[in-house]
């Protein structure tokens, strides 16, 4: 796995030149920036049978048909697995005559592109995002479940829109993102209750509190027979009936989201001098939503990308907290302690990471 650690430390050094605040002009950033994204595209697209979900998206490549196909009417677009844009890219793909690495890498690119868009939208610390991002959510989504990476970074581009009031952008994107995977939705929850949450220590206490007692509460049986109905027919009717898929999702996450949460706003006299109100304010709503919805929905551990969706926010929260001048190192101790817990956990015997392997040397080369 030395191929993974020496990415996760990479990024690692990059953080700390926004932890040490050492003197980098703008472009500079942005030129490493571009070259940190790129790194990040092209380790996910020319990987080479080294996780669970390879295999699975190079058999949906290969048995894609071609745009000619479907006009004959040798094929139907429902032949093809996965959401709408996700059938439409592969079958652009095939009809040019693509290899499948190809197409995996122009995927990666989508999912790198709205990533680092999204940085520089809501992060002032770029490296220490992209650190997180890579610590937390890369292996399990843009490098292995390379939709969901797309579909999350597309529904947070969607977010950046409606935050800086560009609603018609916002909706345009956020379709584009369901239409890529489902889990998706889950965004629209910010949209419609972020205005709901009032920024008060009442509200945060009680959204922390109820988070933490949900994790507790063995709900998952009651929310797959609550939902089977409507999602019949569905492949999601299906992982409810699987024991893999429809128990409760590990909760670590959901506790360490609430820390850094009530960090976040018992700090925030600080963070707002940092960010100003109004980027302060959208955050820790998110984060509000992001703990309670993701609590709820670990219930249920197939939905819990769902959750996913959400926690991305804390690429954008965490970077913020080293700025708090008496716990800046302790923050740093134990956000590096839980990026090695995360990034160690998709890894071992039992994750469904192996060693990685390129298909620059397995395919092209050879």
């Amino acid at each position: 796995m030395v191929w993974y650690w020496i990415l996760f430390f990479v990024f690692f050094f990059f953080g700390a030149i926004d932890y040490f605040k050492i003197a980098i002009n703008r472009e500079q950033k942005k030129f490493l920036l571009i070259f940190l994204s790129i790194y990040l595209c092209l380790f996910a697209g020319l990987r080479y049978d080294c996780d669970n979900d390879y295999q699975e998206y190079v058999r949906i490549y290969t048995e894609t048909p071609s745009l000619e196909q479907l006009i004959s009417g040798s094929y139907y677009f429902s032949d093809v697995y996965g959401e709408p844009l996700f059938v439409v890219s592969n079958i652009v793909f095939v009809s040019l005559g693509a290899a499948d690495y190809i197409f995996l890498t122009f995927i990666s690119f989508l999912n790198i592109f709205f990533l680092y868009k999204n940085i520089l939208g809501f992060s002032k610390y770029w490296f220490i995002s992209i650190f997180l991002y890579v610590a937390l959510l890369y292996l399990g989504g843009g490098f292995t479940q390379i939709r969901f990476g797309v579909a999350m970074n597309l529904a947070w581009f969607s977010l950046l829109k409606y935050y800086n009031g560009k609603f018609r952008l916002a909706y345009f994107f956020f379709l584009c993102a369901i239409l890529f995977h489902v889990s998706a939705a889950s965004a629209l929850l910010i949209i419609i209750t972020e205005r709901l949450f009032k920024a008060n220590t009442m509200t945060v206490l009680m959204a922390i509190g109820i988070s933490i007692l949900l994790t507790f509460l063995p709900l998952s049986d009651f929310l797959a027979s609550s939902l089977s109905p409507f999602l019949g027919g569905s492949r999601y009717e299906s992982y409810l009936e699987s024991e893999v898929y429809s128990g409760k999702a590990n909760s670590i996450a959901i506790y360490f989201y609430c820390i850094s949460t009530l960090v976040f706003w018992s700090f925030r006299k600080q963070i707002i001098l940092d960010i100003g109100e109004e980027k302060f304010l959208f955050l820790l709503k998110v984060s509000l939503m992001a703990v309670l919805f993701g609590a709820l929905f670990n219930q249920i551990a197939i939905l819990s990308r769902f959750g996913l969706i959400l926690q991305f926010c804390y690429v954008f929260i965490l970077p913020y907290t080293f700025g708090i001048r008496p716990i800046r190192r302790l923050m740093l101790f134990f956000l590096f302690l839980y990026a090695v817990f995360r990034f160690n956990q998709f890894m071992g015997e039992s994750a469904f990471i192996q060693e990685y392997k390129s298909v620059i040397t397995e395919k092209i080369v050879k």
